[in-house]
């Protein structure tokens, strides 16, 4: 089975993480160092290869330091649907409470990044009423003079696929876990390989689902102004308690592509991957993607990151029933990130070819979003974060949702978050939620509403150096 899968492969990476970790252990810095200092731009990691899975971001470097850090968020929501039902409101009261542990580690050519989020939520008139909430993060880089390696792997168990640990406001940690920051826009590779994590699109009642996604990411530069990239990667979806009738889903990514800068500013790529999802055989067969796409960025370091993707992709379906079948369609993907004086925002749109979210047996998907960030005073901050995603059947069989050829899932979140000294912060969110499934028969919809309040702990982290 495939949640019997996710944990050894944990472990794998996990432990791949710490011996290379390890063997760099004898000098440790308070800063990162680039790997081929001046000589290789195209390594530089304020503007990477836009052919890899890191994205260029909107903060400066600046000097790290290693540390432990830990956290304790504690918030109350009413909410008009906390069954996540179809057809059906009634408010309750939910209380989430998560603490969290953060590790920072650096070293003279490698660095480690860790996190683990976890805790309880606790329902009234509901039909659960406590679910446990986990997700665990890890990053592993190692340099040498020509290029990198970069391990990840990112877990959750959690009892709705779209509401995360950090969903309904609190998050005490950094993110790592939780693909975190206040917009919550992911890294690069092919369109969909990180998007709303592991591309879990709404979700119906309280089943607990187990989510785990891992990659192995090599850059090698071939010139000062050029590199080479390598990836691959695993993630699954598995579902407990499964009255719902949802699909377990299994994909492997592979990719490869080059990077080649034309300025200090400019970059073009390709990238050419191969994707196969894997679903249970009496509800839909295997589909295999072949992926090209071409891509450009501009950047504008600190202030601007502009990256525009398109190419084919030919889809095969291995129908138990109809034999292989062949489509063709396209792929894209286009990310906007901004920072004005005072505020940062960030957009993303991608099409792209999805595991259905345990609704369908694969999906055609275009998904975007929208977050701003904002401070309104010393203590004070604003988040505004918007999502949208179009799923479009591409298997007939689906045990529960037969009669539906689309779903769609749309969001809207605002944040504001004020700061009570070094250690305490107070925050309220509104967040609003809604998915409908479209189909020959009718429209099935369920709405949505919850207002939270909390209150989270940073303690000053711990040092390590």
């Amino acid at each position: 089975m495939a949640y019997k899968r996710t944990i050894p492969a944990l472990v794998v990476l996990l432990g791949m993480s710490v011996c290379a970790v390890a063997q760099d252990s004898s000098t440790e810095r308070t800063g990162p160092v680039p790997a081929l200092g001046q000589t290789a731009p195209i390594l530089n990691p304020d503007n990477p290869p836009i052919s890899s899975l890191d994205e260029s971001g909107l903060d400066m470097r600046s000097a790290s330091r290693s540390f432990v850090s830990y956290g304790l968020s504690v918030s109350e929501t009413a909410d008009t649907n906390a069954s996540n039902e179809l057809e059906r409101q009634g408010i309750s009261s939910v209380t989430h409470v998560l603490g969290a542990l953060d590790l920072q580690r650096f070293y003279a050519k490698t660095d480690l990044f860790a996190e683990y989020v976890g805790g309880g939520a606790f329902y009234s008139n509901a039909t659960r009423s406590a679910s446990q909430l986990h997700a665990a993060g890890v990053m592993g880089v190692t340099r040498w003079r020509s290029g990198r390696l970069t391990l990840r792997d990112s877990f959750s168990y959690l009892p709705e696929g779209s509401f995360s640990v950090g969903a309904f406001g609190g998050n005490p940690g950094l993110g790592i876990a939780t693909g975190g920051g206040a917009s919550g826009l992911a890294g690069g590779g092919l369109p969909g390989s990180h998007f709303f994590g592991n591309g879990q699109f709404g979700s119906v009642g309280l089943t607990p689902r187990l989510t785990n996604s891992a990659f192995a990411d090599v850059v090698q530069s071939l010139t000062p102004r050029s590199a080479f990239t390598v990836a691959v990667g695993f993630s699954n979806a598995h579902f407990f308690d499964n009255t719902d009738a949802l699909i377990n889903g299994d994909k492997v990514m592979m990719q490869a592509g080059y990077s080649y800068m034309l300025g200090r500013r400019d970059q073009i790529g390709v990238v050419y991957g191969f994707q196969q999802f894997r679903f249970p055989q009496d509800v839909g067969g295997q589909i295999d993607a072949q992926i090209a796409n071409f891509r450009w960025s501009h950047t504008i370091s600190g202030r601007m990151t502009l990256i525009v993707g398109v190419g084919p992709q030919r889809l095969t379906f291995e129908d138990p029933f109809l034999g292989s079948v062949t489509r063709w369609s396209a792929n894209g993907r286009a990310v906007l990130r901004y920072r004005f004086v005072r505020t940062s925002v960030a957009a993303t749109y991608e099409k792209f070819t999805s595991d259905g979210s345990g609704f369908f047996a694969g999906a055609d998907t275009q998904a975007a979003r929208l977050g701003i960030t904002r401070p309104l005073a010393r203590t004070w901050e604003i988040y505004f974060d918007f999502g949208y995603a179009h799923n479009r059947r591409l298997q007939a069989a689906s045990p529960n949702f037969d009669t539906a050829n689309t779903f769609d899932h749309g969001f809207s979140r605002v944040l504001l978050r004020k700061h009570l000294g070094r250690e305490y912060s107070a925050f309220g969110a509104y967040r609003f939620n809604d998915l409908a499934f479209n189909g020959s028969v009718a429209t099935r919809s369920s709405e949505r509403h919850m207002v939270t309040v909390g209150i989270e702990w940073h303690p000053r982290p711990s040092r390590l150096d």
